[in-house]
């Protein structure tokens, strides 16, 4: 009996085991989430790079051609159109709000099925230009003169009332853009346009920068449905992740003042 309590072994209880799975679980629920910031805080980092890049890459071309790209649309006429700008060689464009026209601007980076350029969640990224088409014509700038003409894409600090300014209590971020790059970031979908429910009404911060017109798939369904902003404001404001429960803001937006994009011209000689 003695030689049997000496070898005799003690197994952990249920209770005891039953402790270890919720610490276990603990554990791993914080290192997912911790995981999944992170994964999501480096998405938007590199996007922010990629519009940055873009931004460079438009104030090259203008010092190149004497004008900003027009937009790319998301069905041109032409199949082997998509990616390049509308209408090709600028002018009057097509829209004044599209995409990034990544194959007019030789951009490396991903592209979808419709060769538009996207961000690190794998959705079109947005650009916008000014309705005045001198920005967009060759050597308009120039004949125009630059204190003729007038950039009028507008940023405000929070959703607007207005589809022309800022609405009362809110800061006017830039009143004078030549054009604006945008990405919706994690939640938006453009694919499907849709967002969370928190986001879908049109006064919210989010629904500011998503869209207001729909562009339907073209006729033989090969391409995606988009949609596309159908206004001259938009918003920037603190990050606020789609897990908060209101107020939810993840669009990154990048735009550049007309008077850098005079002075990268001025230095190339397309502007006196």
């Amino acid at each position: 009996m003695i030689m049997r309590d000496k070898y005799k072994q003690k197994g952990f209880t249920l209770v005891e085991l039953a402790i270890v799975l919720v610490i276990v679980g603990v554990l791993l629920g914080g290192f997912i989430t911790t995981l999944a910031s992170r994964i999501e805080s480096t998405q938007r980092s590199d996007t922010q790079e990629q519009l940055e890049d873009i931004k460079l890459a438009i104030l090259g071309f203008a010092a190149t051609y004497g004008r900003i790209p027009c937009p790319a649309v998301a069905n041109p006429a032409i199949a082997t159109e998509a990616g390049l700008e509308q209408p090709d060689g600028g002018g009057t464009c097509d829209s004044a709000h599209g995409f990034v026209p990544g194959r007019t601007l030789g951009l490396n980076g991903s592209y979808n099925r419709d060769n538009l350029l996207v961000d690190t969640w794998g959705n079109p990224i947005r650009y916008s230009v000014t309705n005045d088409s001198d920005f967009t014509t060759a050597g308009g700038i120039a004949a125009t003169g630059m204190g003729g003409v007038g950039p009028d894409l507008i940023v405000c600090n929070g959703d607007s009332a207005n589809t022309a300014s800022c609405s009362a209590g809110l800061t006017t971020l830039v009143g004078n853009a030549p054009f604006v790059i945008l990405s919706l970031g994690k939640d938006g979908n453009e694919f499907v346009g849709r967002f969370t429910a928190d986001n879908a009404n049109a006064d919210t911060d989010q629904g500011e920068n998503s869209a207001e017109i729909d562009v339907a798939p073209n006729a033989v369904g090969e391409n995606l449905a988009y949609s596309v902003g159908n206004n001259r404001v938009f918003v920037s404001k603190s990050y606020v992740g789609v897990g908060a429960t209101a107020d939810q803001f993840d669009d990154i937006i990048v735009w550049v003042s007309p008077y850098i994009l005079y002075s990268r011209m001025i230095e190339a000689e397309q502007l006196p």
